[in-house]
């Protein structure tokens, strides 16, 4: 049985990675304003900065489903970019679905994470941070402004990546409770 004070550090070590992810997501969502065509960026950078945002979306969408996973089964949340340091060389995964050796998404999770993962995710993470402390410091919290932003939010967030979350999340939940 599960102590409150366990159940206490879950749930705020949920909501601390969950902050942590709306960060990163919110760094994403506003480097895409970099691509306009009043001031073009030069070729390299446009293709390091494509590189780097679909890279850490797809290791974004990656950690929301084992984070929607381990609510589910009421675990702490593992952080992706650190979980695979945690272990020497001849320790096994404790989680399955991250083991390279096991499964592909494990092996997905680990390129990501050695192809640069462990940089870009807490650029966005700082980027998303300093945008979202800026338009809070800004605004006054009435619930007329906060539905506002809420509303600015939902233009922010395309369909597209909302619908890749989901996809992503339904797709990892499925492959482990198939195997569990």
């Amino acid at each position: 049985m599960v102590s409150r004070s366990q159940a206490l550090k879950g749930f705020l070590s949920h909501v601390a990675l969950l902050f942590v992810n709306f960060c990163v997501f919110v760094g994403i969502i506003e480097s895409l304003d970099l691509f306009n065509l009043e001031s073009p960026l030069p070729w390299l950078n446009v293709l390091l900065l494509g590189f780097m945002l679909v890279h850490t979306f797809i290791l974004l969408s990656l950690q929301l489903a084992i984070q929607v996973l381990e609510l589910i089964r009421m675990r702490m949340p593992t952080v992706l970019v650190t979980y695979y340091f945690q272990f020497s060389d001849q320790e096994a995964i404790p989680l399955w679905l991250l083991d390279p050796i096991r499964s592909r998404l494990g092996v997905l999770v680990l390129i990501l994470i050695i192809t640069g993962g462990i940089a870009f995710y807490p650029i966005f993470a700082v980027y998303g941070l300093l945008l979202v402390w800026g338009h809070l410091t800004t605004i006054a919290l009435h619930p007329q402004e906060i539905v506002r932003y809420f509303g600015i939010f939902l233009n922010w967030a395309p369909p597209l990546f909302l619908v890749v979350f989901v996809v992503v999340i339904l797709s990892v939940l499925a492959i482990e409770f198939r195997h569990a």
